[in-house]
């Protein structure tokens, strides 16, 4: 009998997600991957610059590096930008909002990256199997509309099929851990 397993899947949750303008009110739909191998909060650099978002320059950018230490090939982060984002419940009565601090990188094929710092900070029940997400237990600083939030908007995928004798090869470059925070002046 192996003990390697062919053909696991790695669960993925993306979240129905809009920023909402702080002046002008304006929405913008965006794609949200909960990524618990992720730090921080981050957008798209392309997404920012589609949809002329305010970005403001870090005082003291900061390289991205791997899991094993490595500078990852996205660089640095070189900017940051604040927005309110609201994340509705699946019937679309209740939701959540939140004024979130976004670096601004290359993520690829992604909106938005809400990584263990959010996870940490909001402690969602996730249920992977299910793609379920409820909020119930998110700081005073966020605002909730009819709360709790149950069942949040997500979007429908198929997961990622992977061999997990490779799995450590081609995963390694998407997992990023920050060095530096840029708030506080700290690096690790």
């Amino acid at each position: 009998m192996s003990a390697i397993t062919h053909n696991r899947q790695i669960p993925s949750i993306t979240l129905k997600t809009e920023l909402i303008g702080k002046v002008t009110g304006r929405k913008i739909d965006a794609d949200a991957l909960i990524d618990s191998g992720a730090e921080g909060i981050i957008i798209n650099g392309q997404f920012a610059q589609k949809h002329q978002l305010t970005l403001l320059p870090i005082k003291n950018p900061f390289p991205v590096r791997n899991v094993d230490g490595s500078e990852n090939t996205m660089g640095w982060v070189r900017e940051y930008t604040i927005q309110n984002l609201r994340i509705y419940s699946r019937d679309g009565e209740a939701y959540h909002e939140e004024t979130a601090e976004f670096y601004v990188m290359d993520i690829g094929d992604h909106d938005i990256i809400l990584g263990t710092d959010w996870l940490e900070e909001h402690n969602p029940d996730i249920d992977w199997s299910d793609s379920r997400v409820d909020m119930t237990r998110c700081p005073e600083t966020c605002f909730t509309a009819k709360p709790p939030i149950l069942h949040l908007k997500t979007k429908s995928s198929k997961s990622t099929v992977i061999d997990p004798r490779t799995h450590h090869k081609d995963y390694q470059g998407d997992a990023v851990e920050f060095l530096f925070d840029p708030s506080t002046g700290v690096r690790r």
